[in-house]
């Protein structure tokens, strides 16, 4: 198994919908040392990582993007991945060389899209190479090649590191077609610093579930009161994913057989979920952190789990709920060790977070955590994550 480090950014539609991901990865020396691979240990990476892991089980049915430098065109060229869901950016010097100009050509005929990535030249001139360039990933501080809008055979336009809400209107104003960037991790405060009143009530629910001294039956009955949450929870837990031997039919039951704190979890992500917000995918990623924290805490000794499961599906209920953090953390009386790691980052859990949030990046230089008992861990724990998010947000979605 493949044992550095791989992690995926979500991209947007216009609409907001996903696209796919972009895919991000490092060699297991790089993790190891925290520096940035070079061009042959990425193009080493990239050949075992495909050959080890199936597409899907990174980004289910959507479509991957990787930036390869020009000199790993070969190995591109052998990957064991569906070649029509691989997106190719490549630098511009890629179809300035004649030789490399014809691995383009090779890679495009067998089925790859090739964008290109930060272009000097402006869309009208790229016209010539629009049979083989269909895309341009451009990076928000890169500039913009000119013109844009002057012609109507363009490649497709995608943005990326989009950090604030002004580029995220620019480039929509300028018609862009997709979108990627921490900007979708962070509140957009279009209601402004006050929590919107129809997502008051949620947070009402939420404090009671997550309330250290609530009992069993109390969320037997919050749970049970509203039909929607108890027949969802119902669903998901009895989902083949979970293993269960024989059907729960009630929440009692599955308090008894799972334990409170995690059908409180559970039920704290369907009624996340009911909140009317966008991008979705905000959530999957709150649960592949949840479940990833989760797990991190259980390699590394710490227990009790349950508080970095908290912490991670909470870590993004600021962009959810469209608030500051600190006002929702107050309506949620969370422990003083929860508040601290949401808002600061700090302690144990803190520190966690901090890790998984930075695996997420593929920020190995940023992550307080590089070695592990299990020197495969953050891979395994991350396709783990991955796919126990997808299926509980499936079982959600077709409840």
């Amino acid at each position: 198994m493949f044992n550095g480090l791989i992690a995926r950014t979500p991209i947007y539609t216009r609409s907001l919908d996903l696209y796919g991901y972009e895919l991000k990865f490092c060699s297991g020396l790089a993790l190891q040392w925290g520096i940035n691979d070079d061009d042959s240990r990425f193009g080493d990476s990239l050949a075992r990582i495909s050959r080890d892991i199936p597409l899907d089980d990174l980004i289910g049915h959507h479509r991957a993007l990787i930036r390869p430098p020009t000199d790993v065109l070969p190995i591109c060229e052998k990957l064991s991945w569906p070649r029509n869901r691989i997106v190719l950016a490549l630098q511009e010097e890629a179809i300035r060389d004649v030789e490399m100009e014809k691995s383009v050509h090779e890679l495009a005929a067998r089925g790859y899209t090739i964008a290109l990535h930060n272009p000097s030249r402006s869309l009208t001139e790229l016209n010539g190479a629009i049979k083989r360039v269909t895309m341009c990933a451009l990076d928000a501080g890169a500039g913009i090649p000119s013109p844009i809008a002057d012609t109507t055979k363009r490649p497709q336009l995608l943005v990326r590191e989009l950090k604030t809400i002004e580029q995220y209107d620019y480039f929509h104003r300028l018609g862009f077609d997709y979108y990627e960037g921490e900007y979708f991790t962070h509140p957009h405060l279009i209601h402004g610093l006050e929590i919107p009143a129809n997502r008051i009530a949620v947070l009402q629910l939420l404090a009671r579930l997550q309330d250290p001294n609530v009992e069993m039956a109390e969320v037997e009955n919050l749970v049970s009161r509203d039909i929607t949450l108890s027949y969802k929870l119902l669903r998901l837990i009895n989902a083949a994913y979970f293993g269960m031997p024989k059907r729960v039919e009630s929440i009692r039951k599955a308090v008894m057989f799972f334990g409170l704190q995690r059908v409180k979890n559970w039920a704290t992500v369907i009624l996340v979920n009911a909140v009317d917000f966008r991008p979705r995918e905000l959530l999957t990623t709150a649960m592949v952190r949840a479940r990833f924290c989760e797990l991190l805490a259980m390699e590394l000794g710490r227990s009790p789990t349950e508080p970095y499961y908290v912490a991670g599906l909470f870590s993004l209920l600021d962009a959810i709920m469209d608030a500051p953090m600190a006002p929702i953390l107050e309506r949620l009386n969370l422990s003083p060790e929860l508040n601290d790691a949401l808002l600061i980052g700090a302690g144990p859990i803190g520190e966690a977070l901090r890790c998984v949030v930075a695996f997420e990046r593929a920020d190995v230089l940023n992550a307080p955590l590089r070695e592990f008992p299990d020197v495969d861990f953050p891979v395994r724990a991350y396709l783990d994550a991955i796919r126990w998010a997808s299926e509980a947000n499936r079982q959600i979605v077709d409840a």
